[in-house]
């Protein structure tokens, strides 16, 4: 089956031929894959300090940084090259190449942060349940990665023919690859519903203030959003959208949807280690209510109450202007122990400056 020769110029209802519609999609989108990276780099320090605590969640979250990093890279040249164009064609052996590769590095790029995120939920408890369900999670992505990878590169063979008429291509018919997009968002759904939703599961059981069970209750769940840009993405594969079928207008929709897909994803994997700081912003604005109790008022004394949230603790305590000596509050007392969980911690209890939650 050969490919189909390429579309003629188009232009879509309310605009006129030359506009250019890149401005939205790659301000947008680098305006929060900048915000991504500085979060990134601000997880990673904290990591450092006061002791080495980097972990596969870490190096993980860095992996799926410099792939969405190469994914705007690839975008910002397919829009230089007239993606974002009314009336344009742009040059099919310029352009197929970079959209198979903004496909594949998207694909990735998703599946490697959601790995990431499993990987980082892994510490905070140790039971069966909770294991299970995570390393499930992550062979699933790993999963998606091998199957949407695939799908990219054979869609057509030989691969040229998804650009350039080839009478002896052999392509998937577009209403089978139409399945192939409506399972793979639906994992994709799935996968982050149960990544965002999963860590309530324990948030209601700690003994800390409402307001303080609400704040990390929405630090956590903040995947929730890149489930309702996915849910978005799926209206549009499916028409629901009303922005056409072909042509710039839809292009930038659909980049714009991608793009905030990894950038809110990378985005969520460092919320966490956020509490700290977002808690004292909002005391200091009034909008939480202050406590007379020392314990109540640490903003990182939820993650004692995790089987092994001290090393969350360590970091978030540099943010603590109460604690200006964090790197000695944790000087090895009787050098480093094991928990119940056998997690390496170190006592240094006899040097906290707070009292202990």
């Amino acid at each position: 089956m050969s490919a189909p020769p390429p579309p003629p110029p188009s232009v879509d209802q309310g605009y006129h031929a030359g506009d250019r519609l890149d401005a939205i999609p790659l301000a947008s989108v680098g305006t929060l894959l900048g915000i991504a990276t500085i979060t990134t780099a601000l997880r990673i320090y904290w990591r450092t300090k006061p002791i080495w605590r980097i972990g596969a969640d870490d190096i993980t979250l860095v992996f799926a940084l410099a792939l969405t990093i190469s994914w705007y890279g690839v975008d910002v040249a397919m829009y230089h090259h007239g993606r974002g164009l009314e009336g344009a064609v742009p040059d099919a052996w310029t352009m197929g190449p970079l959209i198979v590769a903004d496909g594949v590095l998207w694909v990735w790029g998703l599946c490697i942060i959601r790995i990431s995120v499993a990987l980082l939920l892994l510490r905070l408890k140790e039971s069966r349940w909770w294991k299970s369900v995570l390393w499930t999670v992550i062979g699933v992505q790993i999963c998606m990665l091998i199957v949407g990878t695939t799908m990219h590169l054979v869609m057509c063979r030989p691969l040229s023919a998804r650009w350039a008429p080839t009478p002896t291509a052999n392509c998937i018919a577009p209403p089978k690859f139409m399945i192939y997009g409506y399972v793979y968002s639906a994992f994709t759904i799935a996968s982050d519903l149960t990544l965002s939703l999963l860590p309530i599961t324990f948030i209601h059981s700690l003994t800390r203030p409402v307001h303080e069970k609400v704040l990390i209750s929405c630090l956590m769940a903040a995947g929730l959003a890149a489930t309702g840009v996915a849910i978005a993405r799926l209206f549009l594969i499916m028409g629901y959208v009303p922005v056409g079928t072909r042509g710039p207008v839809v292009n930038m929709v659909q980049d714009l949807l991608w793009g905030f897909e990894l950038t809110i994803g990378i985005l969520t994997a460092s919320m966490p280690t956020l509490k700290a700081p977002v808690h004292r912003v909002l005391l200091s604005w009034g909008l939480l209510p202050g406590s007379k109790s020392s314990s109540d008022m640490s903003p990182e004394s939820f993650l004692d109450h995790l089987t092994n949230g001290s090393h969350v603790t360590r970091q978030m305590r540099r943010w603590d202007p109460s604690v200006r000596d964090a790197p000695d509050m944790y000087t090895l007392q009787k050098g480093p122990t094991r928990d119940l969980a056998g997690s390496e911690t170190y006592l240094g209890s006899n040097f906290q400056t707070t009292p202990p939650v």
